[in-house]
């Protein structure tokens, strides 16, 4: 057979084209792609999600990252030496979900420790530390876990997460206002009423596009002491209401905006929230709406409903803050969770 020089260059160019994107993703990152580190969540008897996202340089648009989807190896080992290696597979990171992976796990033991890990070529990720939950009925003594929320950036540093990563506990449950939602401000008020510096400011001004939230994620898990608390065991995720916008029930926002207009703000929310959270499939946004409710079982010791307390809320009854009492308050058919999310609870008990 006669090796023509067109056929080399057509077979070189077919290879390339066919070649995995590990080797294409070598050449894509001029910095640590991994820089927003690892987490793992919902779990269950036989598995859990894990989760990153990849952004060289978070704080850029798009996190640095091209606008193409890039296969990420992913590893899952008995052993935090990945000596027993026993599930792996490939995911794809998608630019529609900002490079995010939410990857499924199943088929393993209930009830024990798995470590996992993220590989792009040779840039490998930090290492996470998931865990199974008991059989549903099996006998259980104690449970423990740790429960956090409220995370306001500028209030603090996240030292108590430091101190949760070195905690032995089943999960975490974080209960929402995973993020602030409120532009920079320089100064806070103390309980005198004066003012004070902020430990730290937000990037940006108030949220309102995907590209915002997606920055306000990005600035939050840039801190190592988070990191450390998302890799040391899985969480269970909600959200409340700075997610989107301070005390927004339903379709109504506090400022009192347009529906049709505070939709499309929340929706933006929802994607970035679930891009940013280690939760399954189930939970991608659809038509504007997301599915945050779910629940757990461990053993026979905790049955566990994770409500979503916003999306199907009707408005504060006379408005938001300290007022004089109003008729709206003996509404009947006011609600917090919704009729379709109350059935469900029944449907769950």
């Amino acid at each position: 057979m006669k090796l023509t020089r067109r056929a080399l260059l057509g077979g070189a160019a077919a290879a390339i084209a066919a070649a995995p994107a590990i080797l294409r993703g070598q050449a894509l990152f001029t910095a640590y792609p991994f820089r927003l580190g690892v987490a793992s969540g919902d779990p269950a008897s036989d598995g859990f999600v894990i989760w990153t996202r990849l952004a060289p340089d978070p704080l850029a648009p798009h996190g640095g990252m091209p606008m193409q989807p890039v296969a990420v190896d992913w590893e899952v080992a008995a052993d935090d030496a990945f000596k027993t290696i026993l599930r792996s597979g490939q995911a794809v990171a998608r630019p529609e979900l900002a490079h995010s992976v939410h990857v499924e796990v199943a088929g393993l033991e209930p009830a024990r420790p798995y470590w996992y890990r993220f590989k792009i070529g040779r840039e490998i990720s930090l290492t996470g530390r998931s865990r199974t939950a008991p059989l549903p009925g099996a006998r259980l003594d104690r449970l423990r876990i740790g429960v956090a929320g409220c995370q306001h950036y500028e209030s603090g540093l996240y030292t108590a997460y430091r101190h949760l990563a070195h905690e032995e506990v089943e999960f975490v449950f974080h209960y929402g206002d995973y993020i602030y939602e409120n532009r920079d401000t320089p100064w806070a008020l103390d309980a005198a009423r004066e003012p004070v510096p902020v430990v730290r400011e937000h990037i940006g001004q108030e949220l309102f596009s995907l590209d915002d939230y997606r920055l306000r994620y990005a600035q939050y898990k840039l801190d190592t002491d988070l990191q450390a608390a998302h890799a040391a065991a899985p969480w269970f995720v909600t959200f409340d209401d700075h997610e989107v916008s301070n005390n927004w029930a339903g379709d109504h926002d506090q400022a009192g905006d347009p529906a049709e207009v505070f939709l499309l703000r929340r929706a933006a929310a929802f994607q970035a929230w679930y891009e940013n959270a280690p939760v399954r499939a189930r939970s991608l946004p659809r038509a504007g709406s997301i599915a945050m409710n779910r629940s757990a079982r461990y053993g026979d010791l905790l049955h566990v409903s994770f409500l979503d307390t916003r999306q199907f809320r009707t408005p504060q009854p006379c408005g938001d803050g300290f007022k004089p009492v109003c008729p709206e308050v003996d509404r009947v058919d006011a609600s917090m969770i919704g009729g379709a999310q109350e059935s469900w609870i029944v449907r769950e008990s």
